[in-house]
């Protein structure tokens, strides 16, 4: 393959590594949601919620690849959203990891791997700004012809992934504004049993 033609699809690789690895911290939040019976506090909802904005721009990026549409400031906007909704989400997990860095403090939740969930969610978001700068040096002037592929099932499961998480975080909010501290039901459910 020939250095413009990889630098053609670079933008299109990155974006759906992107997918891929929110889709897998997404699902991973879900299973320790349900399965496992915790419920996230209001940073890791504010965290998901940052996940969730970061899947506009590889989404985006995708589906205008597949439109045919694909130019350079389109993909820019793109990396750009996961850029920032992931400082955004950084933010969140660093604001949770301060609060839990004291050595009596156990941290909240059991810890995956050794490391709490906050703290991978750290690694992703640092992982999405790293990859979104390489996706941006692929970014061409005149991007070499590409096959038009239709939405493929990664951005349709992504897609899909993300409507469950916002169903999950409304059903923990409900129609409340603000999240408790030590969230111990579903509002929502709350909510509708009374």
């Amino acid at each position: 393959m020939n250095d413009r033609r990889f630098a053609s699809l670079l933008p299109s690789l990155v974006a759906a590594g992107q997918l891929v690895a929110i889709a897998a911290t997404l699902v991973g939040s879900l299973g320790y949601q349900f399965i496992l019976g915790e419920l996230p506090c209001p940073l890791c909802v504010a965290q998901r919620l940052a996940f969730l904005l970061a899947c506009v721009g590889p989404v985006g990026i995708l589906r205008s690849n597949a439109a045919g549409q694909r130019s350079g400031a389109d993909q820019a906007r793109g990396f750009a959203m996961t850029i920032f909704a992931s400082l955004v989400g950084a933010a969140a997990s660093i604001r949770q990891i301060l609060l839990h860095i004291i050595p009596p403090d156990a941290g909240y939740g059991p810890p995956v791997m050794g490391i709490h969930l906050y703290s991978w969610a750290l690694v992703v978001f640092a992982c999405l700004i790293a990859s979104s700068a390489v996706g941006l040096l692929g970014l061409c002037e005149n991007p070499a012809p590409l096959p038009r592929p239709a939405i493929n099932g990664l951005t349709l499961s992504v897609v899909g992934i993300a409507v469950i998480i916002a169903l999950a975080t409304f059903a923990m909010e409900g129609f409340a504004f603000l999240l408790p501290a030590d969230p111990a039901r579903y509002e929502l459910f709350h909510l509708l049993v009374r």
